[in-house]
């Protein structure tokens, strides 16, 4: 081993190195060049600062090496353990309950305790009068070989298609008089029917409202899969998840590369680009959503030097996380602001394909039926599988009402401010996941049973039918505004579970599965 490669501590640069590596590769198709290259070299540059002060306050070089590496396990093992605190990580009975002062301090408490360690660590090394011997070697090898397999793993997942959009894409010249187009999506909005039996809810006035701005409800739709990047790919593409990934939808597969460029670069915005239509989307707080090389206008709700998706992955899972909300995005913050920019964009030239994905009414709950913001929460709280939130029923329905009430505002100005009378689509992605006491075929109606409402002014009153499909819901659309070739396909539904999520289960309209022998003719 050459003497360079032992004695000198380049594990303390590549240790800084490998957990970026690794955030990238583990998101494929969602970490840009321009975002990855300067990250890297930022963290480089810091390391080796970092190294050469320790190197003066040590003494050498190895236990400057040491120091680095001390640092870097506090920085990226700060979230785990905030994460036990504050509720967001583990299940739901686990953890260590944080109330009154110090749960409104918790990150101050934390980041006092972590420099505490940093400080004694950093005291210990200073004080080790002992060699260290093949340490640094040993710690090198490891550190080359982490980079290593986190380089064969990007390499292995290379698709070869690129992961920008493609240069020199035409847009059509538009066509006369032809509306705005709005998708709005409310994630995890249960049907009505399913509001009724599983909360004791009554959304018919609201729908009633809904109807009496145009919309047609249609009070049997359902989602064609249980979770939110296989439908909106599906629904935005307005095909099955088979016919438009081929040989490459693997069963057993768990990445969302291709999902999540599907529902980005999508066949709808495709279609409407060609006839001279801008795609705006506005930027969401989940993953999938919340950024689109491929749109034409990409509107974010936020800003600050976090704004990157990818710099917001290092924020939630660092010591960053201590900054709050100025290192992340606020999650309330960001709806009410894309409700705001979704409201004032019918004063925009158009014509327009305006995508808008809220999260609510699916948790965090954020919000009371008043719109009182209940907690500050960033992307690390948003999804908290364990804790069962879905469960909170009480929560999720005051959540609801308020979100029904704020699209309605939207929709009021889009309406009143268009030059022409906008189409609007309002739908969910899916119904919630609920399980407690709920199993079976029961499950999967819940989890399928999506809202679908859509305002296509002139269209007749039985365009869309009461049990459409999400898969069909743009095809009804683009077919009545532009005579398009988009025959309604054959409705069906999907389920997977969460780790296996292409996987698929066929069933019914019940949840209950489908036999091989009673499936429609394919059309897949």
């Amino acid at each position: 081993m050459p003497d360079g490669f032992r004695r000198w501590p380049w594990s303390a640069i590549a240790f800084a190195l490998y957990p970026l590596i690794f955030i990238a590769v583990t998101n494929p198709g969602q970490v840009s060049a321009g975002s990855l290259v300067p990250t890297l070299a930022v963290a480089a540059a810091a390391s080796a600062t970092l190294l050469a002060l320790l190197r003066l306050l040590f003494g050498d070089w190895p236990r400057a090496g040491l120091g680095v590496i001390w640092f870097l396990l506090l920085f990226f093992g700060y979230d785990p353990v905030n994460a036990a605190f504050d509720g967001t990580g583990g299940d739901a009975d686990e953890g260590v309950a944080v109330v009154g002062w110090a749960a409104r301090n918790l990150q101050l408490i934390h980041s006092i305790v972590w420099l505490l360690l940093l400080a004694l660590g950093w005291s210990w090394l200073r004080r080790l009068k002992r060699p260290l011997g093949r340490l640094p070697a040993a710690l090198n090898l490891v550190s080359v070989l982490l980079i290593g397999l986190a380089l064969a793993q990007w390499l292995a997942g290379r698709d070869g298609k690129g992961g920008g959009p493609e240069p020199g894409r035409v847009q059509g010249d538009a066509v006369h008089g032809t509306p705005d187009i709005y998708f709005i999506v409310l994630d995890g909005y249960a049907r009505a029917d399913m509001l009724a039996q599983h909360y004791a809810w009554d959304n018919g006035p609201f729908l009633r409202r809904l109807e009496a701005r145009g919309f047609q409800v249609a009070d049997a739709s359902q989602a064609n899969y249980g979770w939110t990047f296989l439908s909106l790919a599906s629904t935005l593409n307005m095909d099955y998840l088979p016919a438009l990934l081929g040989d490459r939808l693997d069963p057993a597969g768990v990445g969302r590369e291709d999902a999540y460029r599907l529902l980005r670069d999508n066949r709808a915005a495709a279609f409407l680009r060609e006839r001279g239509y801008r795609f705006v989307h506005l930027q969401s707080t989940w993953g999938g959503t919340g950024s689109n090389p491929y749109a034409d206008d990409f509107r974010a709700c936020g800003g600050g030097p976090f704004r990157d998706d990818y710099l917001l992955a290092i924020a939630e899972v660092s010591w960053l996380r201590a900054l709050g909300t100025r290192a992340s995005v606020d999650l309330a913050s960001c709806h009410l602001r894309n409700f705001e920019t979704l409201a004032g964009l019918a004063r925009e030239p158009g014509p327009k394909f305006v995508l808008v994905h809220f999260v609510p009414p699916h948790h965090p709950y954020l919000f009371d039926r008043d719109g009182n913001v209940l907690r500050n929460a960033t992307l690390s709280n948003q999804f908290e599988f364990q804790k069962l939130l879905w469960e909170d029923r009480a929560a999720y329905i005051d959540q609801l009402v308020f979100v029904s009430r704020k699209p309605e505002e939207a929709i009021d100005r889009l309406i009143a401010d268009s030059p022409r009378p906008p189409t609007i689509l309002l739908v969910s992605d899916h119904g919630p996941n609920l399980r407690r006491a709920i199993r079976g075929a029961e499950y999967n109606r819940l989890r399928l049973a999506s809202l679908s409402a859509v305002r296509l002014p002139g269209a007749p009153a039985d365009l869309l039918t009461e049990d459409v499909s999400n898969v069909n819901l743009l095809r009804i659309v683009l077919r009545h505004l532009f005579g398009a070739d988009l025959p309604p396909l054959p409705d069906r539904l999907f389920v997977s579970e969460y780790r296996r999520p292409f996987d698929f289960t066929e069933v019914d309209r019940d949840g209950q599965p489908v036999v091989p022998e009673a499936r429609p003719a394919d059309n897949m």
